[in-house]
């Protein structure tokens, strides 16, 4: 409401004396800018942060992990939050009510610096949730990027790990229609081994 009245204020001001105008829009624009300036960074960097996710994961996974605070950091790929909640006792091993780990929550957001970050902090890299999901089956389902995949390949995931309805993180990527993570693990040796047999 503040911001309004404060508006008003400068259109009566530029209506009484138009050369003022530039100086009082300048003004305002700064004093808006000073004081929603986190506001906007923060809807900026959201933008931008899940942008290559599944808008209903993204959707569902910001009200669903309010409650498990790790897990939210993961989401925000808040680095800081992360850290400081680890040290204050909570684990990489922790599980949301669908067993979902911190690192399930990172691979399927496409964050691999906080992929990298919980797998240097001890998180189990072919943990399965409650689906029997690895973080890799999670990243071929949720997110259309190489980048997770790649990086939890090079940390030792088992990409012919099958979830409960037996299906490799390849197949979950078909079923998703993920075509950039489909060629991706179709072009590993093991994709040749495990058509072959």
């Amino acid at each position: 409401m503040t911001w309004v009245i404060f508006f008003v204020i400068l259109f009566c001001l530029f209506w009484l004396n138009p050369n003022l105008y530039g100086l009082i829009l300048c003004t305002a624009l700064a004093v808006v800018f000073y004081f929603t300036r986190p506001v906007i960074m923060r809807i900026i960097w959201r933008i931008g942060l899940h942008r290559e996710v599944t808008p209903e994961i993204v959707s569902f996974l910001s009200k669903e992990l309010r409650s498990y605070p790790l897990h939210y950091a993961v989401f925000c790929n808040d680095f800081e939050t992360a850290d400081r909640l680890l040290d204050e006792g909570y684990t990489v091993a922790h599980e949301t009510a669908d067993g979902q780990t911190p690192l399930h929550v990172a691979a399927e957001c496409n964050q691999p610096g906080m992929c990298r970050f919980l797998l240097e902090n001890g998180a189990e890299i072919d943990a399965p949730d409650g689906f029997g999901g690895s973080p890799l089956h999670a990243a071929a389902a949720c997110q259309s990027q190489t980048r997770v995949i790649k990086l939890l390949l090079k940390y030792g995931a088992n990409p012919l790990q099958r979830d409960c309805e037996g299906l490799t993180p390849l197949e979950v990527a078909q079923k998703y229609e993920h075509p950039q993570i489909v060629y991706y693990l179709r072009s590993l040796p093991h994709a040749r081994e495990d058509s072959e047999n």
